[in-house]
Protein backbone atom coordinates (compact mmCIF):
# COMPACT_ATOMS: atom_id res chain seq x y z
CA UNK A 1 0.00 0.00 0.00
CA UNK A 2 1.43 3.32 -0.83
CA UNK A 3 2.44 5.46 2.18
CA UNK A 4 1.14 8.69 -0.40
CA UNK A 5 -2.48 9.23 -0.31
CA UNK A 6 -4.76 10.94 -2.49
CA UNK A 7 -5.85 14.25 -1.19
CA UNK A 8 -9.82 14.20 -1.62
CA UNK A 9 -11.99 17.70 -1.14
CA UNK A 10 -13.99 17.65 1.57
CA UNK A 11 -17.68 19.51 1.44
CA UNK A 12 -16.17 22.13 3.46
CA UNK A 13 -13.40 22.80 1.18
CA UNK A 14 -15.91 22.52 -2.15
CA UNK A 15 -18.52 24.92 -0.34
CA UNK A 16 -15.17 27.35 1.05
CA UNK A 17 -14.54 27.11 -2.89
CA UNK A 18 -17.94 28.08 -4.30
CA UNK A 19 -18.40 30.87 -1.88
CA UNK A 20 -15.36 32.65 -2.22
CA UNK A 21 -15.84 32.85 -5.70
CA UNK A 22 -19.62 34.03 -5.35
CA UNK A 23 -18.10 36.84 -2.90
CA UNK A 24 -15.00 38.38 -4.65
CA UNK A 25 -17.02 38.07 -7.75
CA UNK A 26 -19.56 40.83 -6.30
CA UNK A 27 -19.45 44.19 -7.08
CA UNK A 28 -16.66 45.81 -5.16
CA UNK A 29 -18.62 49.19 -4.97
CA UNK A 30 -21.93 47.10 -3.63
CA UNK A 31 -22.86 45.85 0.23
CA UNK A 32 -24.53 41.86 0.12
CA UNK A 33 -25.90 40.19 2.65
CA UNK A 34 -25.71 36.57 3.05
CA UNK A 35 -28.28 33.69 4.14
CA UNK A 36 -27.32 30.61 5.27
CA UNK A 37 -30.46 28.92 3.35
CA UNK A 38 -30.54 30.93 0.50
CA UNK A 39 -26.44 29.80 -0.12
CA UNK A 40 -27.28 26.45 0.93
CA UNK A 41 -30.06 26.61 -1.49
CA UNK A 42 -28.10 27.93 -4.65
CA UNK A 43 -25.25 25.51 -3.90
CA UNK A 44 -24.90 21.78 -3.90
CA UNK A 45 -23.62 22.11 -0.05
CA UNK A 46 -25.89 21.63 2.86
CA UNK A 47 -25.67 24.17 5.58
CA UNK A 48 -23.56 23.21 7.69
CA UNK A 49 -20.53 22.97 5.24
CA UNK A 50 -21.85 26.45 3.85
CA UNK A 51 -21.61 27.53 7.54
CA UNK A 52 -18.12 26.39 8.16
CA UNK A 53 -17.05 28.04 4.61
CA UNK A 54 -18.89 31.46 5.64
CA UNK A 55 -15.94 31.01 8.74
CA UNK A 56 -13.35 30.71 7.14
CA UNK A 57 -14.22 33.98 4.84
CA UNK A 58 -14.88 35.73 7.68
CA UNK A 59 -11.41 34.40 9.13
CA UNK A 60 -10.24 35.90 5.20
CA UNK A 61 -11.64 39.11 5.81
CA UNK A 62 -13.69 38.90 2.98
CA UNK A 63 -16.97 38.81 5.42
CA UNK A 64 -18.13 40.28 8.73
CA UNK A 65 -20.80 39.30 10.84
CA UNK A 66 -22.55 42.39 12.23
CA UNK A 67 -25.24 42.49 15.30
CA UNK A 68 -28.67 42.30 14.42
CA UNK A 69 -27.35 42.35 10.37
CA UNK A 70 -26.34 38.94 10.12
CA UNK A 71 -23.72 37.98 7.87
CA UNK A 72 -22.77 40.73 5.24
CA UNK A 73 -19.83 41.06 2.56
CA UNK A 74 -19.10 45.19 3.26
CA UNK A 75 -19.25 47.31 0.31
CA UNK A 76 -15.59 49.10 -0.43
CA UNK A 77 -15.78 52.75 -1.28
CA UNK A 78 -13.54 55.29 -3.57
CA UNK A 79 -11.83 56.18 -0.69
CA UNK A 80 -11.06 52.40 0.21
CA UNK A 81 -8.91 51.92 -3.34
CA UNK A 82 -7.48 55.36 -2.95
CA UNK A 83 -6.38 54.26 0.39
CA UNK A 84 -5.37 50.42 -0.73
CA UNK A 85 -3.45 52.27 -3.57
CA UNK A 86 -1.39 54.60 -1.49
CA UNK A 87 -0.80 51.88 1.36
CA UNK A 88 0.81 49.43 -1.45
CA UNK A 89 2.96 51.53 -3.51
CA UNK A 90 4.68 53.01 -0.32
CA UNK A 91 5.28 49.45 1.00
CA UNK A 92 5.69 47.35 -2.29
CA UNK A 93 7.84 49.80 -3.33
CA UNK A 94 9.91 50.28 -0.32
CA UNK A 95 9.65 46.07 -0.34
CA UNK A 96 10.90 45.59 -3.86
CA UNK A 97 14.04 47.81 -3.03
CA UNK A 98 14.46 45.70 -0.17
CA UNK A 99 14.30 42.46 -2.01
CA UNK A 100 17.21 43.65 -3.77
CA UNK A 101 19.53 44.83 -1.17
CA UNK A 102 19.15 41.79 0.91
CA UNK A 103 20.02 39.84 -2.82
CA UNK A 104 16.38 37.45 -2.73
CA UNK A 105 16.51 34.68 -4.50
CA UNK A 106 13.26 34.84 -7.28
CA UNK A 107 12.42 31.34 -7.42
CA UNK A 108 9.40 31.55 -5.17
CA UNK A 109 8.42 34.65 -7.70
CA UNK A 110 9.23 32.66 -10.46
CA UNK A 111 6.84 29.64 -9.22
CA UNK A 112 4.05 32.01 -8.31
CA UNK A 113 3.96 33.71 -11.69
CA UNK A 114 4.00 29.97 -13.34
CA UNK A 115 1.16 29.10 -10.98
CA UNK A 116 -0.66 32.24 -12.50
CA UNK A 117 0.01 31.04 -15.95
CA UNK A 118 -1.86 28.07 -15.34
CA UNK A 119 -4.86 29.77 -13.22
CA UNK A 120 -5.10 32.46 -16.36
CA UNK A 121 -8.50 30.47 -16.62
CA UNK A 122 -10.05 30.78 -12.90
CA UNK A 123 -9.81 34.71 -11.94
CA UNK A 124 -10.70 33.88 -8.26
CA UNK A 125 -7.34 31.57 -7.69
CA UNK A 126 -5.23 33.95 -10.34
CA UNK A 127 -5.84 36.82 -7.67
CA UNK A 128 -5.07 34.88 -4.43
CA UNK A 129 -2.20 33.64 -6.60
CA UNK A 130 -1.66 37.77 -7.37
CA UNK A 131 -2.08 38.34 -3.76
CA UNK A 132 0.97 35.73 -2.69
CA UNK A 133 3.11 37.10 -5.37
CA UNK A 134 3.52 40.46 -3.67
CA UNK A 135 3.03 39.26 -0.03
CA UNK A 136 6.31 37.33 -0.88
CA UNK A 137 8.19 39.98 -1.92
CA UNK A 138 6.78 42.05 1.13
CA UNK A 139 7.59 39.86 3.65
CA UNK A 140 11.30 39.69 2.12
CA UNK A 141 11.46 43.10 3.80
CA UNK A 142 11.16 42.17 7.24
CA UNK A 143 9.61 44.90 8.47
CA UNK A 144 6.68 42.82 10.78
CA UNK A 145 4.92 46.88 11.33
CA UNK A 146 4.64 47.18 7.03
CA UNK A 147 3.53 43.53 7.20
CA UNK A 148 1.36 43.80 9.70
CA UNK A 149 -0.60 46.83 7.72
CA UNK A 150 0.07 45.16 4.42
CA UNK A 151 -2.11 42.16 5.55
CA UNK A 152 -4.56 44.35 6.84
CA UNK A 153 -5.80 45.16 3.42
CA UNK A 154 -5.83 41.71 2.34
CA UNK A 155 -9.69 41.06 2.01
CA UNK A 156 -9.83 44.63 -0.47
CA UNK A 157 -6.99 43.71 -2.28
CA UNK A 158 -8.86 39.41 -2.91
CA UNK A 159 -12.27 41.54 -4.16
CA UNK A 160 -10.90 44.37 -6.13
CA UNK A 161 -8.36 42.22 -7.72
CA UNK A 162 -11.04 39.97 -9.26
CA UNK A 163 -12.80 43.06 -10.67
CA UNK A 164 -9.56 44.58 -12.00
CA UNK A 165 -8.53 41.11 -14.11
CA UNK A 166 -12.63 40.66 -15.47
CA UNK A 167 -13.04 44.02 -16.10
CA UNK A 168 -10.60 44.80 -18.75
CA UNK A 169 -9.21 40.76 -19.26
CA UNK A 170 -6.00 42.01 -17.47
CA UNK A 171 -4.54 38.88 -16.71
CA UNK A 172 -2.17 38.65 -19.00
CA UNK A 173 -1.05 42.23 -18.84
CA UNK A 174 -0.68 41.86 -14.86
CA UNK A 175 1.73 38.31 -15.99
CA UNK A 176 3.72 40.53 -17.96
CA UNK A 177 3.96 43.21 -15.24
CA UNK A 178 5.07 40.78 -12.41
CA UNK A 179 7.45 39.59 -14.79
CA UNK A 180 9.05 42.79 -14.97
CA UNK A 181 9.21 42.95 -11.34
CA UNK A 182 10.65 39.67 -11.01
CA UNK A 183 13.24 40.33 -14.00
CA UNK A 184 14.23 43.63 -12.02
CA UNK A 185 14.95 41.54 -8.53
CA UNK A 186 17.06 39.46 -10.21
CA UNK A 187 18.89 41.85 -12.30
CA UNK A 188 19.22 43.84 -8.60
CA UNK A 189 18.48 47.15 -10.33
CA UNK A 190 16.23 48.83 -7.71
CA UNK A 191 15.51 51.93 -9.91
CA UNK A 192 13.75 48.99 -12.19
CA UNK A 193 12.16 47.06 -10.01
CA UNK A 194 10.45 50.39 -7.96
CA UNK A 195 9.37 51.23 -11.83
CA UNK A 196 8.22 48.35 -12.41
CA UNK A 197 6.23 47.61 -9.54
CA UNK A 198 4.52 51.38 -9.57
CA UNK A 199 3.29 50.89 -13.40
CA UNK A 200 1.93 47.82 -12.05
CA UNK A 201 0.14 49.54 -9.32
CA UNK A 202 -1.09 52.58 -11.48
CA UNK A 203 -2.34 50.07 -13.99
CA UNK A 204 -4.42 48.47 -11.60
CA UNK A 205 -5.83 51.96 -9.96
CA UNK A 206 -6.42 53.20 -13.45
CA UNK A 207 -8.38 49.37 -14.31
CA UNK A 208 -11.27 49.95 -10.91
CA UNK A 209 -11.28 53.32 -11.53
CA UNK A 210 -11.85 54.27 -15.26
CA UNK A 211 -12.67 50.13 -16.18
CA UNK A 212 -10.24 50.33 -18.67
Amino acid sequence: MSIFTEQVETAVDGAYRWLRQEVTSLPWNQEAHLSESELARRSDFSRTPIREALLRLQGDGLIRRLPNRGVVVPALQQADLDSLMEVREVIEIWAARKAIAQGMDVTPLRDLLAAQEEAAGDPVEFVRLDVAFHRTIVQRGRNSVFEDLYEAHRYKQLRLGVQAVEAANRIEAVIGEHRAIVDAIASADPEAAAEATRRHLSSTARVLTDGR
